[in-house]
């Protein structure tokens, strides 16, 4: 696995830990959606266009054949055994955001790696 691999899989993976927690502990979905979109607005402003158009295309990892039903029926599953929740909705939408803010941020330190050793050669 490449590292790029590497960082979608982390954002998946964080995304979907952060709905997990998100239906156990029974908060808005709106608390857990807006944070990570307006963050993204600033990375989006400040990324360099080739990680830009990675970061939001490697979102489309979570709308696969195998991806979508499997955490959907994680969602649904979590929040049927949870008495006070009634729906696991929004668990997608956050394994959505996930890959986009893990790979604008990668995509931020190895800019910042690469400008710190153009000015160490010159």
């Amino acid at each position: 696995m490449c590292s790029s691999d590497l960082t979608v899989a982390f954002g998946v993976g964080l995304g979907i830990a952060s709905g997990v927690l998100k239906i156990v502990y029974n908060l808005p979905l709106e608390y857990f959606l807006v944070p990570p979109y307006l963050l993204l607005v600033f990375l989006t402003l400040v990324s360099s266009e080739q990680f830009v158009n990675f970061g939001w295309d490697s979102a489309g990892v979570t709308t696969g054949p195998i991806t979508v039903p499997l955490v959907l029926a994680m969602g649904l599953g979590i929040s049927a055994n949870m008495p006070q929740v009634i729906h696991g909705f929004g668990v997608l939408a956050l394994a959505s955001v996930g890959p986009i803010i893990s790979v604008l941020c990668v995509g931020l330190i190895i800019t910042a790696i690469q400008k710190r050793a153009k000015g160490k050669q010159s």
